[in-house]
């Protein structure tokens, strides 16, 4: 038996597709569609900013313009997950709790006022990722029986002693999203737990993918319109 080598097989399936898509023109076919993905070989995608690495990070999720709590489950959930991040993917030596974040805001009244390399210094850190929370959403509305869940951040890199690092050309920072979730009905009470953890996860690896080089799949899509 004569093996096939991975071009040729895909090059075969993509001629046979060719072929069916001008078959079914003939016979009135609005719109035929044939992923190939899984045949071509994962797409290397750089990083946007590479920071410093062997220092210490603070992952710091603010929500400023909410009411004091509202996205605390959120804040808690996006700190550790990056945290781990940063450090999995060889970013960061180590990271500042979310406990000692806390521990900061219980005992500073001014929390809200100090600057942000303030905070990083304050907590032993030698960099900040400070992460704004734009929009998040599991619902569109709280009486809605579908969930809709939406989730977008603004990111920024900052040097405790010397300053911003990234980006240097937009002062509120990066904008990172939307990442939405498909619309869905579901009566299980705790879905909206599993939807925002769903959300995070998927906010975390968007942020995450900023700073280190990474592979993607390559979404080749065949597609035919009638004439």
């Amino acid at each position: 038996m004569i093996p096939i080598s991975r071009r040729s097989a895909l090059c075969f399936i993509l001629m046979s597709v060719a072929g069916f898509c001008l078959a079914a023109s003939q016979t009135g076919c609005a719109v035929i569609s044939w992923t190939v993905a899984q045949f071509a070989p994962p797409q290397k995608v750089s990083a946007v900013y590479k920071p410093p690495k062997n220092k210490k990070y603070l992952v710091l999720v603010d929500d400023a313009l909410s009411p004091p709590g509202e996205y605390e489950v959120v804040k808690k959930l996006l700190t550790r997950k990056m945290s781990v991040q940063l450090v999995d993917k060889g970013i960061a030596r180590s990271t500042v709790e979310y406990r000692e974040i806390s521990d900061l805001v219980a005992r500073t009244p001014n929390f809200q006022q100090l600057a942000v390399s303030q905070i990083g210094q304050m907590l032993g850190a030698d960099v900040v990722l400070y992460v704004h929370l734009d929009t998040f959403q599991i619902k569109d509305s709280q009486v809605s029986q579908f969930w809709h869940g939406q989730f977008t951040t603004t990111v920024r890199l900052i040097d405790v002693q010397n300053g911003r690092l990234w980006p240097t050309d937009r002062p509120r920072g990066h904008k990172v999203g939307p990442l939405e979730m498909p619309t869905e009905e579901n009566p299980s009470a705790t879905y909206g737990i599993e939807l925002t953890e769903k959300l995070v996860d998927g906010m975390a690896d968007r942020i995450a993918k900023l700073f280190y080089d990474h592979r993607v799949p390559v979404q080749q899509t065949i597609e035919h319109h009638p004439a």
